[in-house]
């Protein structure tokens, strides 16, 4: 049986999860004890449904991987077109996963506030080369004298609004892979966004880090 199973919303969460985990020894980032990720088996998304789509049918989506993998990490964007809130789209994923068998103890569900660009954000220099963003200024001040990014504010204000005007200002092709390009290399102890924080703390119960290599 494979140890963890990563279900998300689309394929920017994808990548997104796949730069996280595909770092060598990406545990040892993670502050958790080793376990097995295979980008073929132990990660898949929600195809044509995303985020409003795995909140209503999670059960049918999720149902039977309960056989194969020991743990189950769901992810979601909290904004979506019918979102009832984080904490109503958590509770209604979680009752649909207990009704097919998973227990809450083998699961989480992260539901990010707003949305995954809260993850990508860093004032980092690996975040300026994957958006091609050429000093001076920084990204960051160049951000902070728009009013997009205020002084003291760990993130935008908007932060897909953000990434957004920078790929259009910069050209770039957005496509999933920029979200990869970005996780695979800012530091995973400056994301400090709540749900990521979940993530990482479960990730550290059911891995436990004095087994890490």
């Amino acid at each position: 049986m494979r140890d963890c199973m990563f279900f998300v919303a689309d394929s920017n969460m994808e990548e997104t999860f796949k730069g996280f985990l595909l770092r060598d020894k990406f545990y040892l980032s993670l502050g958790c004890g080793k376990f097995e990720f295979d980008p073929v088996e132990d990660i898949s998304r929600a195809r044509g449904k995303t985020d409003g789509g795995l909140w209503r049918h999670a059960d049918i989506l999720l149902e039977g991987y309960q056989r194969t993998h020991q743990r189950l990490v769901v992810c979601l964007d909290r904004d979506f077109g019918g979102s009832p809130g984080q904490k109503q789209v958590r509770a209604d994923i979680t009752r649909q996963l207990v009704a097919v068998g998973w227990e809450e103890k083998n699961f989480v569900v992260l539901v990010i506030d707003p949305e995954l660009e809260q993850w990508i954000w860093q004032d980092s220099e690996h975040v300026e080369r994957a958006l091609r963003h050429t000093r001076p200024p920084t990204l960051r001040k160049y951000l902070a004298d728009n009013g997009e990014w205020p002084e003291g504010s760990p993130k935008p204000l908007d932060p897909k609004s953000t990434l957004q005007n920078i790929v259009d200002r910069n050209r770039l092709d957005r496509s999933s892979d920029l979200y990869g390009k970005i996780t695979s290399r800012v530091s995973i102890k400056n994301c400090v966004d709540p749900e990521f924080q979940r993530l990482a703390e479960t990730l550290r119960t059911w891995f436990s880090p004095e087994v890490a290599a």
